[in-house]
């Protein structure tokens, strides 16, 4: 379980003049400050294919892809979350340079002191999100890619996907690659 950095409680303003000036990143929810841990080669790695991947095969198509740095907020609520990757095609504004709140598709790669905040804490707060479409949390020790997809009727299901032949479809955007892509 993480936890907070200090008993300060921050307004978004506040933490958002905290991470502008801070070597260190952290989350935000609701006051409290939560500091990222380091992530281990492998993690960024995975990441990074996904960033590149996703820039390659979106380019043209309006969207933007962001890895590692650019916050996410969580809908109706005072969360921002910093994910691996994801994708949005929310314009550009001087207000949202920062901080996000439309992404379309958010990955998340998990590590040991990340796994229940990406499997709860963050999956609740994400599929809260109207514009989000997909939610992947990707496993780096193993192959196993959790999707999560918003379908017609507005419900969130899912599907692991094990085999590095698994092909993860998201059909939405028009994508898809195998585990094979991802592990290599």
């Amino acid at each position: 379980m993480r936890k907070a950095t200090s008993d300060k409680i921050y307004t978004v303003e506040e933490y958002i003049q905290h991470e502008l000036s801070s070597e260190v990143r952290a989350e935000f929810f609701n006051g409290q400050l939560f500091e990222m841990s380091a992530e281990k080669d492998l993690n960024n790695e995975l990441a990074g294919f996904f960033y590149s991947y996703f820039l390659t095969v979106l380019k043209g198509l309006g969207f933007f892809v962001y890895i590692n740095d650019v916050k996410v907020k969580a809908f109706g609520e005072e969360k921002y979350y910093y994910p691996d990757v994801f994708i949005t095609k929310e314009p550009k504004t001087i207000d949202n340079r920062y901080i996000k709140s439309e992404p379309v598709l958010i990955i998340e790669v998990v590590s040991p002191s990340s796994q229940v905040n990406d499997y709860v804490d963050k999956y609740i707060a994400y599929t809260k999100i109207r514009s989000l479409q997909y939610y992947l949390i990707v496993e780096p020790d193993t192959t196993l890619i959790n999707c999560y997809w918003r379908d017609e009727n507005d419900t969130w299901q899912t599907e692991k996907f094990t085999s590095a032949s698994d092909i993860v479809t998201l059909s939405k955007l028009n994508i898809s690659f195998t585990l094979q892509q991802v592990y290599e």
